[in-house]
């Protein structure tokens, strides 16, 4: 070998050896490796075709069956689920509609459990920002979410979900929607009575107790002078 060549190929390895390995397209390996595993929430990164309809896609997403909905998030997924509603709501505030949709409805597949909390929130983004067809959607998933996770025999009669039904009722039919037919106590308890009704009755109410009729007042005592 050349000696000049040998030299030169010496000094290459003795200054990579000094001040490391360079970065790649100008991202150094250790930062790219450290976002990487920073993310853990794949689904944020997933391509958004923004010719689909947002009416459609969450209209044909499906609502998780009970035992997810009643299944605990693990620390990691409650997580990525936070980053995708907020990424959906941040994607809903700059109009991007389709990649709003898409990034809460990942939020529901990665937490079934919180699927009644995406899906009001996106139907609360939608609602605001004058969407109505897809926000209706929203609301439907939403109602249905509720009413699924309490249709079984052990499910107590909850004041705080009757309410949150009713809001959403009351949405549904404000903007034009019909209202789903029941398959749980709490969504046949809406049905029955008006949103006030419902505030008066569970407001002041354990929210797992059902309302229970006040005692009958005692007639006070006599104040009739014995003979």
């Amino acid at each position: 070998m050349n000696p000049r060549v040998a030299r030169l190929l010496i000094s290459g390895v003795v200054f990579c050896m000094a001040v490391g390995v360079p970065a790649l397209n100008g991202v150094p390996l250790a930062v790219a490796a450290a976002e990487t595993q920073h993310s853990g929430c794949s689904a944020l990164q997933e391509h958004v075709d923004k010719t689909l309809s947002p009416l459609v896609i969450i209209t044909e997403a499906p609502v998780p069956g009970p035992k997810k909905l009643r299944q605990p998030a693990t620390a990691e997924q409650a997580t990525c689920a936070d980053r995708l509603r907020e990424a959906g709501k941040k994607a809903l505030e700059k109009k991007r509609v389709v990649e709003g949709v898409v990034r809460y409805l990942a939020a529901v597949k990665i937490a079934p459990a919180e699927a009644e909390t995406a899906y009001q929130e996106l139907a609360n983004a939608l609602d605001r920002a004058a969407y109505v067809q897809p926000a209706l959607a929203a609301y439907f998933k939403a109602w249905k979410v509720i009413d699924a996770e309490y249709y079984r025999p052990d499910a107590k009669l909850d004041g705080n979900a009757v309410l949150v039904l009713a809001e959403i009722r009351d949405s549904i039919v404000r903007l034009g929607g019909q209202i789903p037919v029941p398959v749980s106590e709490v969504g046949r308890a809406v049905i029955a009575s008006s949103t006030r009704h419902l505030r008066e009755q569970y407001f002041n109410a354990d929210p797992l107790l059902l309302p229970t009729t006040p005692e009958p007042t005692p007639p006070p005592p006599s104040t009739t002078t014995p003979p």
